[in-house]
């Protein structure tokens, strides 16, 4: 492509002004760069300061005619390649011929024809370009000649390296499959295994079979991480080796400071503990890395002979086994860990059953013989009563006498309550309370749980609403626990409702709509739900005591206007068994209403 115009640089020497100024207007209207001169000498100064990329030289000039200039600058190497179009009004041929002799490349005629002339500038300027891309791909050839023949030599010394290479390479690849074999034959042996020992044996059988080592070794740490046992070894085929039962880190300090650090590592040891003469020895640390505190586990040693050495492929296959022993011990231990806590909790679990069976019987025994006794002196009272003179004068004591039965009847009936709650409560802690299903009408149920509370409410100046929908169904449930439930909410609406306020109950039954996924089929299955709601005026819980009112012992403060009292144990029952019963509760209280709303799913 060519140079554009305004980047090309033309020179234009002339004696003539007139010429000058043409041959410069026709050029500039094409873009071209112009640079004038009126004489040879000062046309050679001005090219050797800023060279242009062409050259229009007249011919006939004073001093120093346009042959002389061409010579000038076909001399020079740095002006020899621009190109040089001559300026003539001769139409001799000779002039033309000697012109094309001393360099030129061209020649204008005077007078100037714009076209031929624009024409032959921008044919000259394409040669030009041309032949300096053309000197520019030879000297690249060049290049790329000699440089072929560097790297042509150096494949030929490559390929023989790569011989040698590949053939070393080879016996590497071998070896590295075959030790990537033995790796996985070692993991997927130890894997599964949750014997320690039976782990550690056959670590060093593998290992050192496949190394062919003359003796492999795997060693634990006392928990003093100073006296070391070694308590599984493998050695060679028809070697006798002999070997002490014990050995401590201290006697190696060198050795066992770079163990601690997790270093693996070879060694020549002039006198080995196991042979008494020179070996090669290689020692790698097991740790755990996912247990810092734990430190080293042990070590793996593998002796040679003297002679011999460990490999960076067999010092690696050597870590990867530690790694793997490491995470097998870790398993092992875990294990056993978790078998010890199994049989811990079943001891325990076993002690809570036995020790709830007999607090059980040793609390309720007492009271039971309590109650029996409160109820023959009432038995007793009443046949006293047929017996005694309508006529006599003295003071009959009995109706207070009957007075204090009834109040220990009723301390007695109110701490076998408190018991019931503490056991139910500690057996649904423990696990082992269980539900029992029945099938039952809502509605009549209902009917039956509220009796108690309409007369309860009546006498404490209350309104008990109850709310119940036409078409209650017949259900199966735990119809004791639920009973207990609503018996314990509006034990509490009455305590906490003073005189003149609403006590409400309503109860419903909904179905739920879940979405299951198998496999790429979603199935939609629907549940049964109990909605019972417990509503109560005139008392509202503080914010900040809502969220703790169903924990065990906690009572609202300063508000049970009659007085009542409690353990603070009966939201927390309530709670509990709901849960078991795999459903929810939630408290609501705001704008002097307090309101507890019970979910709890159905068998219909």
């Amino acid at each position: 492509m060519l140079k554009p115009p305004s980047k090309t640089n033309i020179l234009i020497v002339d004696d003539n002004p007139d010429n000058l100024r043409l041959l410069a207007k026709m050029l500039e209207l094409q873009g071209y760069v112009v640079r004038k001169s009126l004489s040879g000498k000062l046309a050679l100064q001005g090219v050797y300061r800023n060279r242009p990329d062409l050259i229009l030289l007249d011919i006939n000039m004073p001093e120093m005619n346009g042959y002389e200039v061409c010579q000038n600058l076909k001399s020079s190497e740095f002006t020899q390649q621009i190109p040089v179009i001559f300026i003539s009004g001769l139409h001799d041929v000779s002039n033309k011929v000697r012109g094309f002799e001393i360099g030129a490349q061209d020649y204008i005629s005077k007078p100037f024809q714009e076209m031929e002339v624009l024409a032959r500038i921008k044919n000259q300027l394409l040669i030009q370009q041309q032949q300096q891309l053309l000197i520019e791909q030879n000297q690249k050839l060049e290049r790329e000649v000699y440089e072929r023949q560097l790297v042509e030599a150096e494949v030929r010394q490559l390929n023989t390296n790569l011989e040698r290479e590949v053939q070393v390479r080879t016996l590497q690849l071998q070896q590295s499959l075959n030790f990537a074999a033995t790796l996985k034959q070692i993991s997927d042996r130890i894997r599964d295994c949750l014997d320690q020992h039976q782990i550690l044996q056959m670590v060093v059988e593998a290992l050192g079979s496949a190394l062919e080592v003359n003796c492999c070794d795997a060693i634990l740490y006392h928990p003093d991480r100073l006296n070391s046992m070694m308590q599984y070894q493998w050695v060679q085929p028809g070697l006798n080796l002999t070997q002490e039962q014990s050995f401590y880190a201290v006697n190696f300090p060198e050795v066992y400071q770079q163990l601690n650090l997790r270093y693996c590592f070879a060694f020549c040891q002039i006198e080995s503990y196991t042979t008494g003469k020179q070996a090669a020895i290689l020692a790698c640390p097991i740790f755990d890395n996912q247990v810092e505190d734990i430190g080293i586990l042990g070590d793996l040693w593998l002796y040679r002979n003297a002679a011999s050495s460990f490999g960076e492929v067999e010092v690696n296959l050597v870590e990867q086994v530690a790694n793997q022993c490491a995470i097998a011990l870790r398993q092992a231990r875990l294990y056993e860990a978790a078998q010890a806590q199994v049989q811990e909790l079943k001891r325990l679990n076993q002690l809570k059953n036995d020790f709830l069976n007999t607090i059980s019987h040793e609390l309720r025994s007492p009271i039971a013989n309590m109650k029996m006794v409160i109820q023959l002196l009432a038995t007793l009272f009443n046949q006293e009563d047929d017996l005694i003179d309508v006529n006599s004068q003295l003071i009959n004591p009995k109706p207070q006498i009957l007075k204090y039965v009834k109040i220990l009847q009723e301390e007695c009936d109110r701490e076998l309550h408190l018991l019931e709650d503490l056991l139910n409560l500690q057996h649904l802690e423990a696990g082992t309370y269980y539900q029992q299903l029945s099938k039952i009408t809502l509605k009549d149920w209902i009917l039956h749980v509220i009796e108690p509370f309409e007369i309860r409410t009546q006498n404490h100046q209350q309104t008990f609403q109850v709310n119940l929908p036409a078409n209650l169904p017949t259900v199966n449930c735990d119809s004791f626990s639920l009973s207990r439930v609503v018996t314990e909410l509006l034990n509490n609406a009455c305590k906490y409702t003073p005189a003149g306020g609403n006590i409400a109950i309503e109860l419903n039954t909904f179905q739920e709509e879940t979405t299951q996924q198998e496999a790429s089929i979603s199935l939609t299955n629907k549940s049964s739900w109990l909605s019972i709601i417990v509503t109560n005026t005139g008392v509202e819980i503080p914010p900040a005591e809502l969220p703790r009112i169903f924990d065990k012992f906690y009572r609202v403060p300063q508000n049970d206007p009659w007085k009542h009292g409690g353990t603070g144990l009966g939201l927390a029952l309530v709670k509990k068994l709901i849960e078991q019963m795999g459903g929810n509760i939630i408290a609501k209280s705001a704008n002097n209403l307090t309101q507890f709303i019970v979910q709890s799913p159905l068998i219909c």
